[in-house]
Parts: structure tokens; sequence; C-alpha cells
């Protein structure tokens, strides 16, 4: 996928503001490695697109935290679960038409919910980005990243909560030659990867799938791999079924790219006003707990742990790598 306009001129309205810049380094230690251990994919994304940005003052800090919490006391947030799947429906099957409408280009693939020139959460500070696309950019280096360190000899990738499958074109793009398999509970959402393998050319299949009530006649192999970005959160509390079903078929590596609530300080405001947002919206919850508790019942073994960015709002995209021991 093109993503358009990531780098602006400098002469632009950062030309006199004092800025400062994500380098390798920031990225090495965000992901827990070094700068030799980033795939050269990564270093070519990092050096095409803009990741200046601006720490925000004292009193900019305190309206955005101002913000956050008048959100989390109003009427106006939707909580998670399986209630919310018509609304799904109907979000993925804008972002379909708009697939089929557009002659098949992936930009309106980008889900909705991802917003532009957004204030973003970052090594325990709110700052502001140049880019209006710092978040969508981010993402693809933390994917490739994941994907290359991960998943480079996985027979087949599942991807559970696919919504528009725009990681499965990433990965499909990385990969060719791997099989695709996007989940998804919205009948709309395995439309959509029909038509991206159809029209693009991708080795990929859509298959409806409630991570709430799991198919067992799911076929996974051992060689086979699993990931979910921004998935697990709509399980809230109830994420045992499906942890259960990934422990019983056996994947030989899981990559959970999510909020994770055990992560958050919350002896610090910043982490604190995120924890209650989780707690307000339903969003997942105990399930860093649960897999720390596995892994010392010799069940699986935790690879990766880390938080790297969010929105206004929370941390949305911290990872967990794990494996189930045979």
């Amino acid at each position: 996928m093109q993503i358009k306009s990531v780098r602006p001129s400098k002469e632009l309205s950062y030309r006199e503001e004092k800025h400062n810049e994500l380098t390798l380094e920031d990225f090495a230690r965000l992901f827990g490695t070094t700068i030799d251990d980033i795939p050269y994919d990564c270093l070519e994304l990092i050096a095409e697109y803009d990741f200046r940005y601006k720490k925000l003052s004292h009193d900019e800090q305190d309206a955005i935290i101002l913000r956050v919490l008048k959100k989390i006391h109003s009427d106006e947030l939707a909580i998670a679960g399986p209630d919310r799947k018509p609304v799904w429906e109907k979000g993925w099957s804008e972002n379909l038409q708009d697939f089929i409408n557009s002659g098949f280009d992936l930009g309106p693939l980008i889900p909705k919910f991802v917003k532009r020139n957004e204030v973003v959460r970052l090594n325990g500070s709110y700052i502001r980005p140049a880019n209006p696309e710092f978040e969508t950019c981010f993402v693809r280096v933390l994917r490739t990243y994941l994907f290359r360190k991960y998943f480079s000899n996985a027979a087949a990738v599942y991807e559970f909560g696919c919504g528009t499958g725009l990681n499965l074109v990433e990965l499909g793009r990385l990969f060719p030659e791997k099989k695709l398999y996007g989940l998804d509970w919205s009948k709309a959402s395995c439309d959509i990867i029909s038509k991206i393998a159809q029209t693009k050319q991708l080795n990929m299949t859509g298959v409806l799938f409630d991570m709430c009530e799991p198919d067992y006649h799911l076929e996974l192999g051992a060689d086979d791999a699993v990931f979910t970005i921004g998935a697990l959160e709509q399980l809230g509390t109830r994420f045992e079924p499906f942890l259960e079903f990934l422990l019983e078929k056996n994947p030989s590596v899981c990559i959970n790219i999510e909020t994770i609530y055990e992560l958050y300080d919350q002896s610090s405001l910043f982490g604190y006003v995120a924890a209650k947002y989780l707690e307000r919206r339903g969003y997942l919850k105990g399930y860093l707990a649960r897999l720390r508790q596995l892994e010392k019942e010799g069940k699986i073994e935790l690879l990766a742990v880390r938080k790297t960015f969010g929105c206004s709002f929370h941390d949305g995209y911290s990872y967990i790598v794990w494996k189930p021991v045979n």
C-alpha cells in the first residue's frame, strides 16, 4: 500500500519549530533489540517516513489528559464485546464498498477509526507528530519487524480478527510464497479478503471465525503461525476460549499486537488514565497475566513483551510474542 505525503517538506509548519525525531536507536530500544537486528525492509521505511515530533507543553499535556477523562466519564463510549458484531459488520461493509468504488485501491481499506493528525502516546508522554500519517507509518515498521523476525519459517500464517486485511497484504508482500488466512466474525471482512486476493493476486483466503466461540474444525499445522492486531481487545476478559483453542492447535508462534492492561504503570497519571480508559471500554484485561501463569506452568514460552506507542487514549500497539510448549 502506498502512503502519500508521509514526508512533508521541512519548509512547512515545522520549519521554525523545535522538534525531535525517532532514530534507528529509538526504534531498536522500543523493540527491545539492536540496530543490527532490524531488517533492511524496516530501515528503508524508517528512512522514507517522517518521524519528527514535538513534545507537548505542560498545559498541552493537561488538556489531553482532561480530554481523556471527559471521554471516560461521558455516555458516548461503546463497550467492546460480541454485542458490537453488527457495528463491525456495518463498518467493514463500508470499507468493502469504498474499496470496490475506488477501483480496488488499498487506501480506502485503512480503518476509519485510524485518525490523522492525532496526538500520540510515546515514551511516557504525549507528542504531536509532524506527519499526519504517523500511526500508519509506525505500524508498518512494527509489523515488518515482527513479521520478518518471527514468521520467516512459518508454512502458513493466520490473522484472527483481520478486519480490512491490510496486515495480510503487507505480509503477502514480504512472503509471497506463504499461504495466508484472514479470519473474522464479520462476513464483510471475509469478502474484503476475497476481493484483495482476486484483484491483487495474493495467496489469501477469508474464513468466518468467532474468537468467542472458536471452531475447532479449523486446521492449524505445527509449522503455522498466528497473529492478532487490535482484535483481542474486543474480547475484554473473555479471552479464555480463544486462548484454549490456540493451546490445543499448537501453532509455532503467536504474536498479539494489542492494548495490554498489565503494561500500564498506574502509579503515574499517564498510565492511570489509559488503564481507566481500557476499563471503561471493556478492552482486553488479564491476558498477559494469564500468559505469565501458563509460562510458570510450563505450557507456553513468552518470547517478547514490549510497549511501543499508541493514540491519545491508550497504547494500542504493545505486543506479546509467545509459543505453546509441546
